[in-house]
Formats: structure tokens, sequence, C-alpha cells
């Protein structure tokens, strides 16, 4: 399918949500355009490369508006939930700088086949409760799952955004579970 593409440094991957402040023209006119579309667009990762020029990775998330919202400062809100991943193939660039490419949405890690993992699980609450901005995007966080906190932790960690495509695009959530293992082992020994 073709969208609309907004490359961001930060992240969202599938049932993470995440707000943003719209203000450029280009993004402002595919908020007006896809509104009420699902999904709405497809937020791509970026990173900087060798030569210091960002550039978009070849993973993004396909997203769906949940809420919108003028802001104090009279720009545009807007908050988005991950819909699913999708491979990007071929970009476009509108004139006035929108991007477009054709997305091909894949599965992430099967659920089945991910072992319930508490100490992770129980991390990311006490995250989501020390850190309320955080926590009000999810009302009703799914901290029940294995594959949705894995996603909350590799969305908020400060890795390169290439280090979060491959683990996403692995075969199983296996490496995930260790990189969050390492990481708690640091930071939340228990």
């Amino acid at each position: 399918m073709r969208l609309p593409l907004f490359p961001l440094n930060a992240h969202v991957f599938p049932e993470g949500r995440l707000a943003l402040r719209i203000f450029e023209a280009r993004y402002l006119r595919m908020v007006r355009e896809r509104a009420g579309h699902a999904p709405c667009f497809a937020m791509g990762m970026l990173e900087k490369s060798a030569d210091g020029k960002s550039q978009v990775l070849a993973v993004a998330t396909l997203v769906k508006m949940v809420d919108f919202d003028q802001l104090e400062d009279g720009l545009l809100g807007i908050t988005v939930e991950g819909v699913s991943l999708a491979r990007v193939g071929e970009v476009e660039i509108d004139e006035d700088g929108l991007r477009w490419a054709d997305c091909n949405a894949f599965e992430l890690w099967p659920e089945e086949k991910i072992a319930e993992d508490a100490r992770i699980q129980q991390a990311l609450g006490r995250l989501l409760t020390e850190y309320p901005e955080i926590g009000e995007l999810y009302p009703e966080p799914g901290l029940d799952s294995l594959r949705w906190s894995l996603q909350r932790w590799l969305e908020l960690l400060p890795i390169e955004a290439s280090a979060k495509a491959t683990l996403l695009t692995q075969p199983s959530s296996s490496m995930a579970v260790s990189l969050i293992h390492s990481i708690l082992d640091k930071s939340d020994p228990q």
C-alpha cells in the first residue's frame, strides 16, 4: 500500500502510542488528507548515516490517529497508535516535500512463541508509573503481554534506530528479551 511517510527520531511500534506536534505545511496536509483512514501514514525511523545526513530506514510503523487537539502554542497535536510494522519500498516526494512510500506490512514475533517474563513486564509497569507523561498514553497498559512490553521498551530505549529495526525483524523475540535483561541487570538488579 502507498502511504505518506513521516520520518522521526522518536519511535512507535504496534500498539504503542506517541504524541506528535504537527507544524510543517506538508504534514498538516498529510493529517488533513489522511484523517479517518487506518492506517493514516507510516512512521519512518530516522538514523544518521556515515556522512552525517539523516536517512529513513527500511522498517516503519503503520499508524492511525487516535486523538487530536490544538495545543497551547496554537500547533496541532495528534496522538498516533501503531497498527503494524511495514517494510518501506520505493519512496517518492511531492512538490511540498511530503514523502510517499510503498509499505508492505509484516508480522512481528508470533505471540504464541513468546514466553511471559514477569521481570520485564513489572519493570515496565514501574517505568510507566514513574513517568506519568508516558503512562498517560496507556490508560489500559498491556503489561500482561510480553510482546507489548518489549515493544514499549524498544520505543523508549536510547539505542540506534537500526538496532531497533534489527530486533523487530527477527523471527523471535529472544534477542530483544536478552537486551532488556542486560539493561535491567545493570540498572534494576533484583
